[in-house]
């Protein structure tokens, strides 16, 4: 399954396509730019230090019990990041996007879920858990790019 980033119900000239399960597709300089708010002359001289990413999770809703009735709780059971292997494409020192190859590395996470006589998430329904019940999951993932400190999303699949 490609993805395609449609912006303001138009496609932009070289759309974001991306397969999270082969975690391959390309980004375009200009969706970079536009995630970023940069002009041509930011985006070249930061174009050598941007990494991409595909982020994921799994996330549980429980009905729990303290006691003192019950209430939604979200458990996020497992998350990571995968880094993925990117080659520039253009030519004369002109970046025009990014072919996305694969992950060259990842790590995951997992928590443990709600249950009877963990303490009470929230405060002033009691001290521990009476009961919890699992009422769904729902899993995701982003495409994201990041300069320096500074993380945008790409795509949402």
């Amino acid at each position: 399954m490609i993805l395609q980033l449609a912006v303001a119900g138009a496609v932009l000239a070289a759309p974001v396509t991306y397969d999270p399960h082969t975690m391959t597709g390309y980004v375009g300089q200009r969706d970079v730019r536009h995630a970023f708010g940069w002009t041509a002359a930011t985006l070249a001289t930061r174009a050598p230090g941007l990494v991409f990413n595909q982020e994921f999770w799994t996330d549980d809703s429980y009905t729990v019990s303290c006691g003192n009735g019950s209430f939604p709780v979200t458990h996020h059971r497992d998350f990571g990041r995968y880094w993925l292997t990117v080659k520039a494409t253009g030519g004369y020192g002109t970046v025009t996007g990014w072919r996305i190859t694969g992950a060259s590395s990842g790590i995951s996470g997992t928590s443990v879920a709600p249950a009877a006589g963990q303490p009470c998430p929230l405060p002033g329904r009691g001290t521990t858990i009476v009961r919890a019940v699992k009422t769904g999951t729902k899993a995701g993932c982003e495409l994201t790019v990041t300069s320096e400190d500074v993380r945008r999303d790409l795509l949402v699949c």
